[in-house]
């Protein structure tokens, strides 16, 4: 069963798979083909679950994207693709309207449908699923899957070091292999915290994002149900934890802090929760000790990428456990770990400060579109380079310094594309991007910045300039500082050493 917490309704499966082949049907006679990709742009929401199910049905590549993109940020993405069969939301609408007006890419469109509201002449969901209402699929996946391993069935963005995110594919194999890993992760916290009959699930990430649409898949595979949400609120999240006795609630480090210091923690009764899985950073030590040991949970920070079929490392903390934040914990089934020495080349033991490498049936088919980058990430062995370090303190705490990676609650940030989209603004000459620690969601962006010389620019016309244009995770919330030179390599690049030194103490506190 699926429930959508902001409007209290409720899916079941049955009703999931008669509206999915529903929808499925009416794509068919609206003449889907085997090449398409249904490319997803809106909210959680029971429609949206249902698009992704009829992608399923129908044997599809899907792409969902995070709700947070913005339009520039699709523009280039359009720009890559091509047969797209677009499902978008009465809030994105315009935003995709906008999009379209880009002949570039408008070209990469077959068709555009609503998943809720009406907007201009787009079709709506109710007008599809009449459309196919009580008629079948002849087969499932209508378009039979032939080649399981090279196959695409889902496209998704990675956060990307070097510019603008790429797109990562990941077959129908990989995702077999993670859901199964996935009820066998989930099986085993049933038997550690004795829960029995049918679990709830609680989840507040998006399906445009790998968390989010890995973990639907794994809910409609396992039988089980879950609450979504539709946008970030505290207090719906906390309130529906104790309406529908949620057991085991997915969140992000920033709710995590509001379990324990929000407005709203113990105004409800959350009694209910046996297991709180958190991704995308570590919480503080504080905060992780204090969710252990107030809510008498089971508490697991997994650790992962996209790349890699999203997670490789769970760790498990029980209540009177000593918490130790970012420790890596155990690899995950269907996993192999190999720690790489990053001079020689040669493998390590544990804590040595070696490449975290990885390998396994869940890792990405490569990058759309870019094989250099594909063959720089997986080697001739089929290891996953990471780029992230293994090392321990003196309790044995494995580590893991992120690369250059900004994060942003859950959402990993590039600082180079904001860099490459800050030096189109005609004042900009030069500009380093970094992240600053923020008290509950984890880092804030900051823009060093060069002006031209004779030029001149405020930080508000600056932050104004990228409110415009890129989301809500890239925002300048740390601000601009403007400096007369940006330090750099012998190679020319962005010298991200001295920056991390500038800042490395500075954290900002929440108002």
């Amino acid at each position: 069963m699926c429930i959508d917490a902001n409007i209290d309704t409720k899916l079941t499966f049955k009703e999931l798979i008669t509206k999915s082949n529903a929808l499925a049907m009416a794509l068919i006679e609206r003449g889907i083909n085997k090449s398409d990709t249904i490319l997803t742009f809106a909210e959680n929401s029971i429609e949206l679950a249902i698009v992704i199910m009829a992608s399923v049905f129908l044997g599809t590549t899907l792409y969902p994207i995070s709700p947070i993109a913005n339009v520039y940020e699709l523009e280039k993405l359009f720009e890559t693709l091509d047969s797209l069969v677009v499902f978008t939301s009465q809030s994105k609408s315009n935003a995709m309207k906008t999009i379209l007006n880009n002949h570039k890419s408008k070209a990469a469109v077959k068709s555009v449908f609503m998943v809720n509201g009406v907007f201009g002449n787009y079709i709506t969901f109710d007008e599809l699923l009449k459309e196919g209402h009580n008629k079948c699929l002849p087969q499932i996946p209508y378009f039979a899957v032939k080649d399981p391993r090279n196959e695409t069935f889902v496209i998704l963005q990675s956060s990307g070091t070097t510019g603008v995110p790429k797109s990562l594919l990941i077959s129908n194999y990989s995702v077999v292999a993670y859901l199964h890993a996935m009820k066998s992760d989930i099986e085993s916290d049933f038997h550690k915290n004795n829960i029995d009959g049918q679990p709830v699930f609680g989840h507040i990430t998006p399906f445009g994002c790998v968390s989010g649409i890995s973990s639907l898949l794994g809910y409609i595979f396992c039988g089980f149900s879950v609450v979504i949400f539709r946008e970030y609120s505290e207090e719906l999240i906390l309130k529906s934890i104790e309406k529908y006795h949620v057991h085991i609630l997915f969140i992000t480090p920033a709710f995590g802090s509001a379990l324990i210091l929000g407005p709203f923690a113990g105004k409800y009764d959350l009694s209910s929760l046996r297991v709180i899985v958190s991704s995308g950073a570590a919480f503080t030590e504080s905060v992780g000790k204090a969710i252990v040991n107030k809510y008498d949970v089971l508490l697991q920070e997994i650790y992962g990428m996209t790349e890699a079929g999203i997670i490789t490392h769970m760790p498990y903390f029980n209540n009177g456990d000593e918490y130790m934040a970012g420790n890596l914990g155990q690899p995950n089934n269907n996993v192999e770990i190999k720690i790489r020495d990053t001079v020689t080349g040669e493998s390590l033991g544990p804590g040595l400060g070696g490449e975290i490498c990885v390998r396994g049936p869940m890792l990405f088919k490569g990058y759309l579109n870019n094989p250099l980058a594909t063959s720089e990430a997986i080697d001739d062995e089929g290891w996953l380079h990471t780029g992230d370090i293994d090392s321990k303190n003196s309790l044995n705490t494995k580590r893991l310094p992120l690369k250059e990676l900004i994060k942003y609650e859950t959402i990993a940030v590039s600082p180079t594309e904001i860099e490459l989209f800050l030096l189109t603004h005609k004042c900009v000459a030069e500009v380093a991007v970094v992240g600053v620690k923020h008290e509950t969601q984890s880092q804030w962006v900051r823009a060093y910045v060069k002006v031209k010389d004779g030029m001149s620019v405020t930080e508000e016309e600056l932050k104004q300039y990228v409110a415009d244009n890129l989301n809500e995770a890239k925002q300048l919330r740390a601000g601009v500082v403007f400096v007369d030179h940006i330090p750099r390599t012998t190679i020319r690049k962005v010298d991200r050493r001295y920056f991390k030194q500038l800042i490395a103490n500075e954290l900002i506190k929440s108002q």
